[in-house]
């Protein structure tokens, strides 16, 4: 189980709501989310023609799973799928750090009480799962270990 994380969890409460589902108006986190997301011009490139509703579920899912990787202190099997579906999709490590970035500046796009402390602790919790999904990036199956640089 992950260190108690206090400024994280609270913050996270402010925007999303209590407990593990989200408020009906996350919806509007996920699509500012995109909008900072989608300023680094390799990011853009990558979703030029793609169903923006559809990724906003998917960024829900991935957002729960991270957060789950933070409470539990291990990859689930969900996470799994879904760092192999970014290597299948050859998405390139580096994005995983243009996604924190961005998730960061809409949390404090969100949140009023948001500070440099609470921007650390956003990075605390998720960084784990983060530094998972980099670390396969780059196999090509479960047996094969990443290619050092």
């Amino acid at each position: 189980m992950a260190l108690p994380n206090p400024r994280f969890e609270a913050s996270y409460e402010r925007i999303f709501g209590h407990g593990i589902s989200m408020d009906e108006g996350a919806d509007e986190f996920f699509h500012a989310f995109y909008d900072h997301f989608l300023q680094d011009p390799n990011i853009a490139e990558m979703f030029v023609d793609t169903d923006r509703q559809r990724q906003v579920v998917m960024l829900k899912k991935s957002l729960f799973q991270l957060v789950t990787y933070y409470v539990v202190g291990e990859p689930n099997a969900e996470l799994d799928r879904l760092a192999e579906a970014h290597d299948r999709l050859g998405v390139d490590p580096n994005a995983f750090d243009v996604w924190m970035q961005a998730l960061v500046e809409t949390a404090e796009q969100f949140d009023s009480h948001f500070d440099e402390a609470t921007r650390l602790a956003w990075c605390w919790a998720l960084a784990p799962g983060i530094a998972y999904m980099r670390l396969q990036s780059g196999r090509t199956d479960a047996g094969t270990q990443p290619t050092q640089p």
